[in-house]
């Protein structure tokens, strides 16, 4: 006893010590350093720039060597490459590169991607081109190699590009040196080559930014702003402050909100053309600065030079010539005087908003491209005012703010997780045999066990993701909620009584009772590899909510919450952890509720709620269109239903809990307790997701920049709840998380444990399968653990959906199997195998080699698996005929 109390107590110290560590009253968003020069001294703007290989790039560009452009100097074109290296977190040119462009090119486009830094158009004194070809930095040869790609449609300069996957976009430009702005829209992939898509809506323009983002429901590509050029006009460049977004799978363009002003003279919107831009998180798109502002002083300019065209028209006397040089150098000073905006913006794009989020200190560089590297932001060279260039090269940490979450609710949280440890302690006792550990002696109430197989279902991954994807997207997931009430009859009439009667411990000694030990290993090896993916989501995924709210480091959120699942499910066991899950499920409920209350009496309308949230269309339910590729009505709704089936029927997570009540009658009760307290609390999730999405569409200051979509609920607690009530609902979501991992890790050991070591061990007793349970138990917590720390270096845009697909992936063929089992006499062990076989190769097909999305993964692989394997049954007969109890007959299952 006293071991286990000191091992209790030291976890919760290191909880608590790490927790008050990582407390940061930092406020500041943007850090500003510099890397080293470029070798130019005049620096150049217009060049092609991307990191690649962990090296910047920077090829041509442009400037004005000799004299200024306000003394005439002439523009001079390079086709000059340079590349910058970091190595041992130090910066430095590499001084002799043995390539150089295939001309000199300045004005055009560019993107990175796996092969290297795109160079797409571009200009100099001879023209305008069309030319594209990529440049890669060989760090072995120390070579830059230089590839020719497929052409441009047409000559361009002065446009954008971005990209969406291995597919590039490129809008804007000109075609003409001198020539009017145009609309053009390009793409290009390896299979499909260049293609002309539909025009940017509104007017023709150069240099917009132009950028990929996701817009809560899919990738999309966003034009902003620009200068409309045209030569024949009075005014040749009218700046547009529009708004332009690009649906590449319906194809369509919409129209955003306006850029707020920046205070550009004779502009009520904002100017950002030219500016470098970023993307950050799952929604911002950071713009810094751009050729706008106050001090752009263009339109002035413009009446000087119309001024001395006028008089220069005329015949010039003495009067007249001093009159030209007055002009002149006001024209020299305006040009010297002005300067770009400094405003950073971002804007979000669910909901449409945007917020200034700080200034650029010093000069402002345009005509420049926002790169990433590694963790930080750079923005290589580029124009600082008219005709004027930079060598400078600025190196930003982007420092997302952090909640100052208080004592009362750091208290509150370590409080509520040394209770989940103490009822782990509490139920350490009952566990005298394997039957206590596994099944809890059939001790659970029916109430419980169906509140805990709503929380196992449940998990963070729900409570976190779906209100995000309610806050993005819309209310059309809420669907498969109802499919949970379909579900359960099934899962009562037919698949029960298989759990029930045939005195299992777990789902799979079924499968060798039907068919034989080989596929029982396959469904026993089948649940293993998902329990050990899904781990990895459900404890990752918490890790990031609170490492956005509080700043605790994700990796030691991850291990902590490891460490606390591993010690009170080895303690407790299935006891334990049905009984942390009911306590779950009514803190998680109470936060929903007492969240949507709060919104409400800030917002003070609840009829503003609704009706900002349906002009939004974020109530869309519906969505008759008969796609494959998009998530849509048909889809959703029958592929909710299969992916629900599985985890229903075959996961061991799940029906263990089927055989902790103390009969069949009170089983049946704990699923339609499950089913139906799902759909009201779905409702509450959604609605949070909904009223999130207004309350941060008014306030969008107290977003994050560069924050993940499934962290909008966690900050929303975390900076806005009452103290206490904000660390009650955080302990929820980590509960959640580590009742899920738990469950995974409690069901992993009782199937190593019953399905391979019991099995095959002839001298196994119950004092030793205890203990290699508990062993089990520790070892998967730690690879579950793994999993996460893994996940958390390679994120995932949007875990619901990821989530989904390894559902998809790995408990179809599953659901095949049992279905051949209880509904197919016929089907015998060989077929079976097949059958799954080719269930898994078609979902490997269809994920990796078609475009239809996940929802209708199940739809094809248990039908595969059911079909495939009844005729390969026939075709191959092996001799065997199940026992009449193994095969569902409705006699037989008669009570």
């Amino acid at each position: 006893m006293l071991g286990r109390t000191s091992l209790v107590f030291s976890f919760l110290l290191l909880f608590t010590t790490n927790f008050l560590w990582a407390q940061s009253d930092e406020k500041i968003e943007f850090t500003w350093d510099s890397l080293p020069n470029l070798p130019l001294e005049k620096g150049v703007n217009g060049s092609f720039s991307g990191v690649q290989n962990d090296a910047l790039i920077i090829a041509g560009g442009a400037n004005f060597p000799e004299e200024e452009v306000w003394e005439g100097g002439e523009k001079k074109y390079y086709n000059s490459i340079y590349v910058l290296e970091k190595k041992n977190n130090e910066f430095k040119w590499v001084e002799e590169i043995n390539a150089t462009l295939p001309k000199n090119l300045a004005y055009g486009a560019s993107v990175t991607n796996s092969e290297g830094l795109w160079c797409i158009g571009g200009m100099n004194e001879n023209g305008i081109y069309k030319d594209v070809f990529v440049l890669k930095w060989d760090a072995n040869s120390r070579k830059i190699i230089i590839e020719k790609k497929p052409s441009l449609p047409v000559p361009l300069a002065n446009m954008e590009a971005s990209i969406i996957g291995d597919k590039i976009y490129v809008a804007g430009g000109q075609e003409k040196t001198g020539g009017k702005a145009t609309k053009n829209f390009f793409s290009y992939a390896e299979k499909e080559g260049w293609k002309k898509l539909e025009n940017i809506p509104g007017k023709g323009r150069i240099q917009p930014v132009v950028i990929s983002q996701n817009n809560g429901k899919t990738n999309v590509v966003y034009v902003f702003s620009g200068t409309h050029y045209d030569p024949n006009a009075k005014d040749p460049n009218e700046f547009l402050s529009d708004v332009w977004q690009y649906n590449p799978l319906s194809k369509e363009w919409v129209g955003k909100g306006k850029i707020p002003s920046n205070k550009t003279p004779g502009m009520e919107g904002g100017y950002v053309g030219a500016a470098p831009a970023i993307k950050l998180g799952d929604a911002h798109i950071l713009i810094f600065g751009g050729a706008g502002g106050a001090n752009q002083l263009w339109k002035d300019r413009l009446q000087l030079q119309e001024q001395l065209k006028a008089l220069q028209q005329e015949n010039l006397d003495t009067t007249n010539t001093a009159k030209a040089d007055s002009l002149q150098k006001a024209i020299s000073a305006n040009l010297q005087n002005t300067s770009f905006s400094n405003t950073i913006w971002a804007y979000h794009t669910i909901t449409d908003t945007w917020t200034k989020r700080g200034s650029i200190p010093g000069k402002t560089q345009v005509v420049a491209k926002a790169l990433k590297w590694g963790g930080e932001v750079v923005i290589p060279l580029g124009e600082i005012s008219p005709g004027v260039r930079t060598p400078a090269i600025q190196k930003i940490n982007v420092n997302p703010r952090k909640t100052d979450f208080g004592w009362i609710n750091y208290v509150t949280l370590i409080a509520y997780l040394a209770l989940m440890i103490g009822i782990g302690w509490f139920f350490s006792p009952r566990n005298k045999s394997t039957s206590d550990y596994f099944l809890a002696g059939g001790r659970i109430p029916w109430w419980a066990a169906g509140l805990s197989i709503y929380a196992t279902m449940l998990s963070a991954i729900t409570y976190l993701s779906q209100p995000a994807l309610a806050f993005s997207y819309d209310w059309q997931a809420y669907l498969g909620y109802f499919t949970i009430l379909l579900i359960v009859p099934l899962i009562i009439t037919f698949y029960l009584p298989f759990f029930r009667r045939l005195n299992i411990t777990t789902a799979y000694e079924y499968l060798e009772k039907r068919f034989n030990i080989v596929i029982r290993m396959f469904g026993s090896g089948s649940f293993v590899l998902f329990q050990l993916a899904r781990m990895g989501i459900v404890v990752y995924l918490p890790a990031l909510a609170l490492s956005t709210v509080v700043g605790i480091d994700i990796y030691m959120a991850i291990v902590i919450m490891g460490i606390l699942a591993v010690v009170y499910t080895v303690m407790g066991g299935i006891e334990a952890v049905i009984w942390t899950d009911v306590i779950q499920v009514i803190v998680l409920i109470g936060g929903l509720i007492l969240g949507l209350i709060y919104i409400a009496v800030d917002i003070g309308d609840v009829g503003y709620i609704f009706s900002t949230a349906y002009e939004d269309s974020k109530f869309q339910l519906f969505d008759f269109r008969w796609s494959f590729t998009e998530v849509v009505t048909w889809s959703l709704f029958l592929g909710t239903f299969a992916l629900n089936f599985a985890p229903y029927t075959t996961d061991q997570a799940v029906v263990q809990r089927y055989l902790t009540t103390s009969n069949e009658k009170e089983a049946r009760k704990s699923i339609w307790m499950n089913g139906i307290v799902s759909v009201p609390a779905g409702l509450l999730i959604f609605l949070m997701g909904t009223f999130l999405y207004v309350y941060f569409r008014d306030n969008p200051e107290f977003l994050q920049v560069g924050m993940q979509n499934d962290g909008i609920f966690p900050l929303f607690i975390a900076d806005h709840l009452p103290p206490g009530v904000a660390g009650l609902v955080i302990a929820g979501i980590y509960s959640a998380a580590m009742s899920s991992l738990d469950s995974s890790m409690h069901s992993v050991s009782t199937v190593i444990t019953v399905d391979f070591y019991k099995r095959f061990s002839k001298k196994h007793t119950d004092n030793t399968t205890m203990s290699i349970a508990r062993w089990v138990t520790i070892t998967v917590g730690i690879l579950g653990t793994g999993v996460a720390a893994f996940m958390a270096a390679y994120p995932i845009a949007s875990l619901f959906f990821f989530f989904q697909e390894i559902v998809g992936l790995f408990g179809s063929a599953l659901a095949g199997v049992f279905m051949l089992g209880i509904f197919f006499r016929k089907a015998n062990w060989v077929g079976t195998l097949i059958g799954a076989v080719l269930s898994v190769l078609s979902l490997v097909m269809v994920k990796y080699y078609t475009p239809l999305n996940f929802y209708i993964y199940p739809l094809i692989a248990i039908p595969v698996c059911v079909i495939g394997g009844y005729l390969a049954s026939l075709l191959i007969p092996v001799g065997e005929t199940p026992a009449e109890n193994l095969v569902y007959s409705r006699k037989r299952l008669k009570k």
